[in-house]
């Protein structure tokens, strides 16, 4: 049966977009084939997302932008060299190449992790380790930087064998040429896999102008990552909704607090994990301050991660008079239209009651709680107590479903799901 017989010859752009939204980057390319309509309407997410798997793969990608550049660039010449009688035939031209054809403007997400895991997983001594220093890997990326300029978001990976302070220019100097390219970046999430990063190699490389729209910040296993580093992402980057830090040995709560003054009010995701030297302080820090907050995740984080960094510090929490206590908390908490919360501890601690009052307090707008324990919860299903928008749960409580805690709202029936705990 022909498509055209089947009524989706002319698919509407508006029904392609949630197609593809569903669909892996090779389906997204044979549906662009279909016919120039369908291209019309899948090309730009072929190319938005490209999946780089290899070296190889990315030297390919490269020579296909390159491609793409020159035709740019010839088609420019000709534009340039037209004669005044023809000027507007040449610009209508012009801007229908560029529309459908100028791929470079479409590529939005550029994820290179995978290239330096692929050394990285093979054990073989003849496959050499990707070097961000080596003279032809660092002439690729700049081209290939040159050619994103339209950039929303970027990933960079360290190699697990380039990981020390003398490393670090050569990691930054990629960094910094697709950010003096792509000025309109969103979204940075940089994992340094434990290199020594000092807030000099950030000030000698990266052009803090470029950082303006950059509104989600994630820094992948920031173990050695000093702690004037961490102030340098909060003092130049203006517009931080979103951060996520992992595995940090500096970041503590006199680092972390420039970042909750400044940026409180419009923080709406922050999202920390075996950060050792945090302490419930920063915690309540967030609640006090973040009052348009909308995810939480404070995951194994404190002192007790790592003994020997912190003998003369405890991470114990302890409150004497828990009424009172949440009383304070009450009155001073702005943290009010909570969506996602998820919370750990490596030992237990009475720090709990904190999060147990931020479920209390947040259950009209509660979608995803993941936690191991929870006083809260136990207590909703007993006096049946709803909360009205969740939609995923993960509770080590088999007495405490999500069918429970849900039951009154029929619009998500069904849609609900208890999540495994990792």
């Amino acid at each position: 049966m022909s498509l055209i017989n089947l009524g989706i010859s002319r698919l509407p752009y508006e029904i392609a977009n949630r197609i593809s939204n569903h669909l892996d980057s090779s389906s997204l390319a044979n549906c662009s084939l279909v016919n120039k309509h369908w291209h019309a309407c899948f090309i730009s997410d072929v190319w938005k997302t490209p999946k780089i798997n290899s070296l190889a793969h990315l030297r390919s990608f490269n020579h296909s932008l390159q491609s793409i550049a020159s035709l740019v660039d010839e088609e420019e010449s000709k534009e340039n060299s037209s004669d005044n009688n023809d000027q507007l035939d040449t610009e209508e031209k012009s801007i229908s190449f560029t529309e459908s054809y100028n791929h470079l403007k479409k590529v939005k997400h550029l994820d290179l992790t995978t290239v330096v895991d692929e050394y990285d997983i093979n054990d073989s001594d003849s496959v050499q380790s990707f070097d961000y220093a080596d003279s032809q890997t660092k002439s690729l990326l700049t081209d290939l930087s040159c050619y994103c300029s339209n950039l929303k978001s970027l990933t960079l990976k360290v190699p697990s064998e380039r990981n020390s302070s003398k490393d670090a220019p050569n990691f930054f100097f990629t960094l910094q040429q697709f950010l003096k390219t792509s000025l309109s970046l969103e979204v940075l999430n940089l994992d340094f896999n434990d290199m020594t990063v000092f807030s000099d190699h950030l000030a000698d490389s990266v052009p803090v102008e470029c950082l303006t729209k950059l509104h989600t910040l994630n820094l992948q296993n920031a173990t050695m990552v000093d702690d004037g580093a961490f102030i340098w992402f909060w003092s130049n980057c203006p517009s931080l909704t979103s951060i996520t830090i992992s595995q940090s040995s500096s970041l503590n709560d006199y680092v972390l607090y420039p970042l909750i003054r400044v940026h409180g009010d419009k923080i709406k995701v922050f999202n920390l994990e075996r950060c050792s030297r945090l302490s419930v302080n920063s915690l309540l820090n967030i609640i006090v301050n973040c009052r348009n907050l909308e995810t939480l995740k404070w995951v194994n984080n404190g002192a007790s991660l790592n003994n020997n960094l912190l003998s003369t510090s405890s991470s114990d929490f302890h409150v004497d008079d828990v009424s009172q206590f949440l009383k304070a908390l009450k009155e001073s908490c702005a943290i009010t239209n909570l969506k996602e919360l998820e919370y750990s501890f490596l030992q237990e601690s009475q720090a709990s009651i904190i999060f147990d009052f931020l479920i209390e307090y947040n259950r009209e707008s509660l979608e995803s709680i993941k936690c191991l324990h929870s006083q809260a919860l136990i207590s909703a299903a007993q006096k049946n107590i709803i909360y009205p928008r969740l939609k995923k749960i993960s509770f080590n409580n088999k007495n405490v479903s999500l069918k429970d805690l849900s039951k009154s709202n029929p619009s998500i029936d069904g849609q609900c799901q208890s999540l495994p705990l990792r």
